[in-house]
């Protein structure tokens, strides 16, 4: 426990008013199918920190907004490439193995020490992720994972819900073993990331008393934190685990990496990792789920201390391939209060190579369902904390909490007045509140899948191509952005067998109206007002406003005209769907790509044409499946979004360059 509370609190000291807020994937802020600027409601599954406006709405599957009653095609929202009709959500897809490029905006900067680039704080950033666990026929959906032993706090049912409410808290045990709780958010379309069991044993568990406090009061159970010292409920999460990293205690999120300026520390976050090393907690012999069970946080509580049931047990996320150890590298330097821009002046960001399927099935932790069960549900958070040099955050414990009674004060303390060396003055007083001195940040994706690649691709190098940001100006959307390609530009390297997989999803409820908080209501824009579009389209160059038509698409600098081939997300050749009746190859492409999916090929095209609506109103807010592009010929393609390429949103455009020996990724690792 001395180890544990040494580290946990250099991963928490940080300032206030340092926001969070994640652009790739879509970073939710709580927010769900708001109109206005402001969320509705920032308890709704997590604690953020951040002021309420900024998030991304959830995307629609088609030009509708969903129906809260009934927000996905079914309990699970499978569905197929062809699937363009059903109104509902719509989560991102991302195959197995590929790579996506994850962008944020640290509001207060991080990185950079040396005398040419000085930053105001030392920070770290944690990337993680949760997937969906099997579950035991408890409940609708189940109230426990049949994986991790039949444990109701690690079993997991991702689901983003069909209105803003905050889900309940189960009140007893009972409440969590019966499923009642579950069944009772799920009817109640309440979205859900944590579990009720997780929550439960979070409010049951006594604190980590070796963490340091300051002069703060804090209650004593684990909902209970320095920065959260009355133990106030946001969703399902644990308090304590949201502010501590790495958690001692047994957890659903799964690492990806940990950004930070002490590289020396590397060695020791990896080997407490629960992808791949046990954490422990008192579980019944008996399989009777109990209080005093829960409340034992050691193992000699657990021994003596429950009557004789309780038994000691590991726990890891059986992640076994050195791939999936956590990434430990220096934070990338970021100016604060510039929306995440890094030296170059374009986003920081990270690129993550998603788990293979099998990894994650053999883990045995995972549910598999759809189609073959080829997908998998997950969702995914960032954490950011500053760390200042008012105190040793790597070492200072609950030794020196403060206690006058005791002689012991801590080294900072509730809006001190300080002594500056005057000696008429009383001193000055600083503005410090000490339970957001130590403060964390967060931003969650909505739910996405990660689905099983087609055999062909199995050694296929698969890139993501998004869209990021929202509707209206850079003031209406502002902590968000306006739209843009995530990444803009892509180079990659043809020896690497490199796709694209290229999609998006947007929402048809993205106003930006009133309440506007302190922002400027409002959604400047091309087409129907609060509606998420995007094309994509080729232009000649980066600097060109209009798109190359369809009938140069022979020529010698087009990507979709015989120097690349399109599929769609099962591996069908696209230039194979329905009746072309033309010889222009890479049509189909081009029209499901200009059109968002309205059109798939030329025939449906020719049969739409009168109906078509050119500022896309009639396109879905989202891209289904997307397209994969396998690029054949060596260059540079440009390329546009013919929407929203405008004076309230200029420019939303994008490069990929195919190269020998090009420095793969998106130009903001």
């Amino acid at each position: 426990m001395a180890k544990l509370s040494w580290l946990v609190l250099a991963s928490v000291v940080t300032l206030a008013f340092s926001d969070l807020y994640m652009s790739c994937p879509r970073g939710s802020n709580n927010r769900l199918n708001e109109q206005a600027a402001n969320r509705n409601n920032g308890d709704r599954l997590y604690d953020s920190q951040n002021n309420n406006r900024g998030g991304y709405n959830v995307g629609d599957r088609t030009k509708q907004p969903f129906n809260g009653n009934a927000p996905t095609r079914d309990v699970d929202d499978t569905y197929t490439a062809t699937d363009r009709t059903s109104v509902g959500q719509y989560p991102l897809v991302y195959f197995e193995r590929s790579i996506v490029p994850v962008e944020w905006a640290n509001q207060h900067g991080c990185g950079g020490n040396g005398p040419n680039d000085p930053n105001k704080l030392n920070c770290q950033l944690i990337l993680q992720y949760m997937c969906d666990t099997p579950r035991d026929g408890l409940g609708q959906r189940g109230s426990k994972s049949t994986a991790y032993g039949n444990d109701y706090a690690l079993g997991v049912y991702l689901y983003d819900g069909g209105n803003t409410d905050t889900p309940d808290e189960p009140q007893t045990v009972t409440d969590v073993t019966s499923g009642a709780t579950f069944d009772q958010n799920f009817d109640n379309q309440r979205g859900r990331h944590e579990s009720e069991g997780w929550y439960y044993e979070c409010k049951t568990r006594p604190r980590n008393t070796r963490l340091f406090i300051a002069d703060q009061n804090v209650g004593s159970q684990a909902v209970n934190t320095r920065q959260n010292p009355n133990g106030n409920r946001r969703g399902l999460e644990c308090p304590e685990e949201r502010d501590y990293y790495p958690y001692w205690v047994p957890n659903p999120w799964r690492d990806v990496a940990y950004l930070t300026d002490r590289m020396d520390m590397a060695d020791w976050i990896k080997s407490e990792s629960m992808n791949t090393n046990n954490k422990y907690k008192c579980k019944p012999n008996n399989g009777v789920y109990t209080d005093t069970v829960i409340k034992a946080t050691t193992q000699f509580d657990c021994e003596t201390k429950t009557g004789g049931v309780g038994v000691w047990t590991a726990f890891t996320h059986g992640m076994s391939s050195p791939a999936n150890d956590v990434d430990v590298r220096p934070m990338p330097f970021t100016r604060d209060n510039h929306l995440g821009n890094g030296q170059n002046g374009v986003f920081v960001g990270y690129n993550w190579t998603l788990p293979s399927f099998a990894e994650l099935e053999l883990s045995g932790k995972v549910r598999t369902f759809g189609l073959n069960n080829n997908f998998i549900r997950c969702v995914f958070r960032l954490r950011y904390n500053l760390t200042t040099n008012d105190y040793d955050p790597w070492n200072t414990t609950f030794t020196s909490n403060d206690r006058p009674t005791q002689g012991i004060k801590s080294p900072v303390t509730q809006n001190p007045t300080v002594d500056v060396g005057a000696q008429d003055l009383q001193g000055l007083a600083l503005a410090i509140n000490t339970n957001q001195f130590g403060r964390t940040f967060q931003d969650r994706s909505h739910v996405f899948y990660i689905k099983k690649r087609p055999a062909a691709w199995a050694t296929n190098q698969i890139w993501n191509l998004n869209v990021r940001g929202k509707r209206g100006n850079i003031v209406q959307t502002y902590p968000a952005v306006e739209y843009d390609f995530s990444p803009n530009i892509l180079n990659i390297d043809p020896n690497d067998s490199p796709l694209i997989h290229m999609q998006w999803t947007g929402s048809n409820t993205h106003n930006n109206g009133d309440p506007a908080g302190d922002g400027q209501a409002g959604d400047a824009g091309e087409g129907t007002g609060g509606t998420d579009r995007h094309s994509w389209v080729q232009t000649g160059n980066s600097d060109d406003n209009y798109p190359l038509p369809l009938d140069l698409y022979t020529a010698e600098s087009m990507l979709l005209a015989g120097h690349s081939t399109c599929y769609d997300f099962n591996g069908a050749n696209l230039d194979a769907r329905g009746a072309t009746a033309t010889a222009i190859q890479g049509v189909n492409c081009a029209l499901t790509l200009a059109t968002s999916g309205q059109f798939l090929h030329y025939a449906e095209a020719v049969a739409g044409a009168s109906a078509f609506n050119p500022l896309l109103n009639d396109a879905p807010a989202s891209l289904i499946g997307g397209v994969v592009i396998d690029v054949h010929q060596l260059g540079t393609y440009n390329y546009i979004d013919t929407r929203n390429n405008n004076f309230s949103n200029r420019a939303q455009k994008g490069a990929i360059t195919l190269q020998v020996g090009a420095q793969n990724g998106a130009n903001n690792n």
